[in-house]
């Protein structure tokens, strides 16, 4: 009995040991769902040339100074080894893959940054990682979210 509960133990423990655990460094991210931007000409447009602006509905007409405003979903992320203004845009280990995932080194030198992109606007949204993350992997196929750990 003794040597049957002992194995029961050892089997317990096992079990716990190898079960994933969700830790301190999970760390999860939804793109928010809309980004209003407002964009226009900035000065005189060449003779001969209109602007225009495009939004995800319609294409306007986009005089100098007027402003074109639309609230635009979130079509992608990105990730940064560092600033996203130094432009160092990390390739997933698996590019192909139907889940994106990134794994970074550890420890870093560097933070690591994940940017929403959006549509119709170069406006992106960024965020630094915590840095225990280890790697990230997207949530859905061309997703707008993301698991780390």
């Amino acid at each position: 009995m003794r040597l049957l509960l002992a194995m029961l133990l050892i089997a317990l423990s096992l079990l716990i040991a190898l079960s994933p655990v969700a830790t301190a460094a999970d760390w999860k991210l939804e793109c928010p769902g809309r980004l209003s931007t407002t964009q226009s000409a900035g000065g005189p447009i060449p003779g001969g040339w209109s602007a225009v602006a495009r939004t995800t509905s319609a294409v306007q007409a986009a005089a100098p100074g007027v402003a074109i405003a639309a609230a635009t979903p979130p079509t992608s992320i990105s990730v940064f080894d560092g600033p996203p203004a130094e432009m160092a845009d990390l390739v997933p280990d698996n590019p192909n893959a139907r889940l994106a995932r990134w794994t970074f080194s550890m420890p870093r030198k560097r933070d690591i940054y994940i940017v929403c992109n959006y549509a119709d606007t170069r406006i992106k949204l960024s965020r630094k990682a915590p840095a225990e993350v280890a790697s990230c992997t997207l949530t859905s196929p061309g997703g707008t979210g993301m698991a780390c750990k």
